[in-house]
């Protein structure tokens, strides 16, 4: 597994959009960038994905914890289109912490695969806007690199 490594002041890493990704982190890590976040002018969000056992409950869960708009239509299109356009809760960034994927992994294998790839396709169009979007998978995950705060 590759890592990465933040400098002391994670906040400077977390507008790097170049940088930006899906990783996977640490407890220690994700506390350190969740802090550092709103200092980097992101919205931050800590989402528990303990009962995502469907792409249907996954769906209920992101929609809830980002606070998507009413015309969000819990499937893969709805997901991508409201990742990709945040316009209700604008931010210099975005940060996911995502825990306890593993349970989605788990249960629904395929469904799990459909989010990284719409998780990586959010991070290539935010990047082309300018922002970074960073998604970070708290757990062990060999396929995903790492990314750690330095002390």
């Amino acid at each position: 597994m590759k890592a990465g490594h933040l400098p002391p002041d994670a906040a400077q890493m977390l507008r790097d959009k170049d940088r930006a990704g899906i990783y996977v982190a640490d407890d220690d890590t994700a506390r350190a960038m969740f802090q550092a976040g709103p200092a980097a002018g992101f919205n931050v969000y800590r989402i528990d994905l303990s009962q995502a056992h469907s792409a249907q409950e996954l769906h209920r869960i992101f929609g809830k914890a980002l606070h998507f708009p009413e015309w969000y239509g819990n499937n893969w299109d709805a997901l991508a289109d409201s990742l990709t356009d945040m316009s209700w809760n604008e931010a210099d960034g975005y940060l996911l912490i995502l825990q306890r994927s593993e349970v989605l992994a788990k249960n629904s294998p395929d469904a799990h695969e459909t989010l990284l790839q719409v998780l990586a396709d959010t991070v290539a169009a935010w990047r082309e806007q300018g922002l970074a979007f960073w998604i970070l998978f708290v757990g062990d995950f060999p396929s995903l690199p790492s990314v750690r705060v330095t002390h």
